[in-house]
């Protein structure tokens, strides 16, 4: 599985494996193999990402799956998504979405906007400390 999401090389023959610099990296940032696997199937797909591109891409990890989007937090993402000084960034994915909720939020801590709802501050101190 590593092998195959670029993060080793594994050769069969021999049995050797031989670390690469994405499998050192993601190690020493604890990132998962399923979102290195994201990050390289979405990469693949760019040739030349924008930043906007970027931060969707990051969003899209695994480690932020767990982010719930609830209903009554909505106004207020909808709210700093329109504050082009707070997300500046086009988000690709709607707000509904763990995604889209995300790279909102991480735009706004970026940017030092001050949040309102308590659930909203804690989920952005989640995604600026997993980011």
């Amino acid at each position: 599985m590593l092998d195959q999401y670029r993060m080793i090389r594994y050769d069969a023959g021999s049995g050797n494996l031989a670390s690469i610099d994405l499998g050192r990296v993601a190690s020493h940032f604890y990132i998962r193999a399923e979102s290195v696997a994201t990050f390289n199937e979405m990469l693949e797909k760019l040739p030349a990402p924008s930043d906007a591109d970027l931060c969707h891409i990051i969003c899209c990890a695994s480690e932020f799956e767990n982010v719930k989007v609830r209903a009554e937090e909505l106004p207020e993402v909808d709210e700093i998504l329109k504050n082009k000084k707070a997300c500046p960034l086009e988000v690709k994915a709607p707000v509904e979405e763990f995604s889209g909720k995300c790279c909102v939020l991480m735009q706004a801590f970026i940017s030092n906007e001050r949040l309102k709802s308590f659930t909203l501050i804690s989920d952005t101190n989640y995604i600026a400390s997993n980011a």
